[in-house]
């Protein structure tokens, strides 16, 4: 699964409503048909100081980049302003010429990346998203190694674009033609993720229960909760068949016949519920490794 590096640009866009306004971008097509679409693209930021303005960006310089993602973070770090708080992958600054400069420099020698281990929880973000997708005429570009940072697109019209992955996941299309746009409800019902409980009854101590049920949490929570039984923990889980396997494999308890209460410890209980995803992202990773090695 590693990320297939394709060569590309960095941009520099100018706007007229201020000289010291700039917006850096990258893309693997050529610069004007991005900037094409940040004047036209009302959603983005680049495209509201558009709206607000009336006046459309123009792009001052570019350069041709091995590892265009690379490139743009290693200007950012030249400039001094990649860790401005809150930042939230909005690449418009205001600065002067000179730091620009310093930030291109920078990029023309950045190379290319060199590839690190890939994280258990990239796989399962990764994983995850590809589930999401099938069937909607979008290919992910890449690897999603944030739900809420940036990931890369492209729809079976061509179209590319990087937007916060979780939008995606939750059911917008290209915002260049609409392709592959789907209601929330359809990808739940599609996708089938579950909420897996740890419930606890206040005249039962020692004992628990868990449950899982299909659906999203406002549909599985009320229930759940019945003959006294409480909420006592619970888990949004992608894969429930998998989640239900091992929680009970960290708890060290069989699963009851009919899943009805058990006894246990409900500090253990409570430990495993924390350990829970990291062991579903350790688990998603090794089949997806499995997969790489049969190709």
């Amino acid at each position: 699964m590693r990320e297939k590096i394709k060569s590309g640009y960095l941009y520099v866009l100018i706007h007229p409503s201020n000289p010291d306004l700039y917006k850096i971008g990258v893309t693997t097509q050529l610069p004007k048909k991005r900037l094409a679409a940040h004047n036209s693209n009302y959603k983005e930021y680049a495209g509201k100081v558009v709206k607000e303005t009336g006046q459309k960006w123009t792009i001052k310089t570019y350069i041709e980049v091995p590892d265009p993602y690379w490139a743009e973070t290693v200007f950012w770090g030249a400039t001094g302003l990649a860790d401005i708080p809150y930042r939230r992958g909005i690449e418009i600054e205001k600065m002067d010429w000179k730091t620009v400069e310093v930030g291109l420099e920078a990029a023309k020698k950045a190379g290319v990346r060199l590839p690190d281990p890939i994280p258990d929880y990239v796989y399962a973000y990764t994983a995850r998203m590809k589930k999401r997708l099938e069937g909607r005429d979008i290919k992910l570009l890449g690897l999603v190694r944030s739900k809420f940072g940036k990931a890369n697109f492209q729809c079976s019209n061509g179209h590319e674009w990087r937007t916060i992955p979780e939008l995606v996941a939750e059911g917008s299309g290209c915002p260049k033609c609409g392709i592959g746009e789907r209601a929330p409800e359809e990808i739940i019902q599609k996708v089938k993720p579950g909420v897996l409980f740890l419930l606890v009854h206040p005249d039962k101590p020692g004992f628990i229960e868990i449950k899982l049920t299909l659906g999203t949490l406002e549909q599985c929570y009320e229930n759940d909760v019945r003959d006294g039984w409480e909420v006592h923990r619970y888990r949004n889980v992608e894969e429930p068949v998998l989640a239900e396997s091992l929680i009970w494999e960290l708890l060290g308890i069989p699963k009851p016949i009919g899943n009805g209460p058990v006894k246990a410890d409900l500090k253990k209980a409570e430990q495993a519920f924390r350990e829970l995803i990291y062991r579903m992202q350790s688990e998603i990773a090794l089949a997806e490794k499995k997969k790489e090695t049969k190709k």
